[in-house]
């Protein structure tokens, strides 16, 4: 079974939450049950090459993303989690990636431009999957940062192929939410006429609202309890509690991929 993981941490490499640790581990665990993973990750600037061994992959230079009416070029890298097999892609543009930060400045400022960046990942994930030519069969998103691509799959990339039959996570590991956006990122993302009235929160996209619409599943973590219960309700969805140790959380998302999928 094919899994793609749409994150902006995982540890060693970028670290805001404990959903980094967490990372680190899960899909990890899962490729040694024998599900095919891939994990997509933006390059931050703090990342670096060397360290970290990174390399290009030349077969996927040069993927262009659009973002609003400019076309962003992306490289994609690679390296090994450390003391595991398991490759983790990075999505490299300099234009929005390069500088040490994650989405705060040194003054813990959000960057004025997080809504052109979070739509060149979000949709440079997409992109970089169909330049694979790789239909998984689950899109795992976690937390805030990775809520619209719920949206862009069951919209803007909903006819294409690879997708079509996808079954799609947002999985919510810790309270913490910084996804409340100018709507111009719908002209970003290129769904401008999109009715989103019922994803607003004072006016902002909530990016959490998106993702827990769109997905077809809704999971929460360890560090989750009522927080986003409201959100919930608004749109009927029932959150699937998978915690625990992380051996434990492993064997519950074995099980629970294979349910979903259809793979008993």
């Amino acid at each position: 079974m094919k899994v793609l993981y749409a994150a902006a941490e995982i540890s060693p490499f970028a670290k805001m939450t404990s959903t980094a640790d967490m990372l680190r581990f899960l899909p990890a665990s899962l490729q040694d049950k024998g599900f095919e993973i891939r994990i997509l990750l933006p390059k931050y600037g703090s990342i670096s090459d060397r360290r970290n061994r990174l390399h290009e992959v030349i077969r996927l230079s040069g993927i262009e993303v659009e973002v609003g009416k400019n076309v962003e070029s992306m490289r994609i890298k690679v390296a090994s989690i450390p003391n595991a097999k398991l490759q983790v892609y990075f999505l490299d543009n300099d234009t929005y990636f390069k500088r040490k930060f994650m989405f705060h400045d040194g003054k813990n400022e959000f960057f004025t431009d997080n809504d052109e960046r979070l739509t060149l990942y979000n949709k440079g994930v997409l992109e970089t999957v169909k330049r694979l030519n790789w239909n998984a069969d689950i899109v795992h998103c976690h937390d805030w940062a990775s809520g619209i691509l719920p949206l862009l799959l069951k919209t803007k990339y909903a006819d294409n192929p690879l997708f079509e039959n996808v079954k799609v996570i947002y999985n919510l590991h810790t309270p913490e939410h910084h996804g409340f956006l100018d709507t111009k990122i719908l002209d970003l993302m290129g769904l401008s006429d999109l009715d989103v009235s019922d994803l607003l929160t004072d006016g902002k996209l909530d990016f959490v609202k998106a993702g827990v619409k769109y997905a077809d599943y809704v999971v929460t973590g360890n560090y989750v309890d009522k927080e986003f219960h409201p959100i919930f309700e608004q749109f009927g969805k029932e959150p699937v509690v998978i915690q625990g140790a992380p051996a434990d959380v492993s064997s519950k998302f074995s099980d629970f991929y294979k349910e979903i999928a259809g793979d008993n």
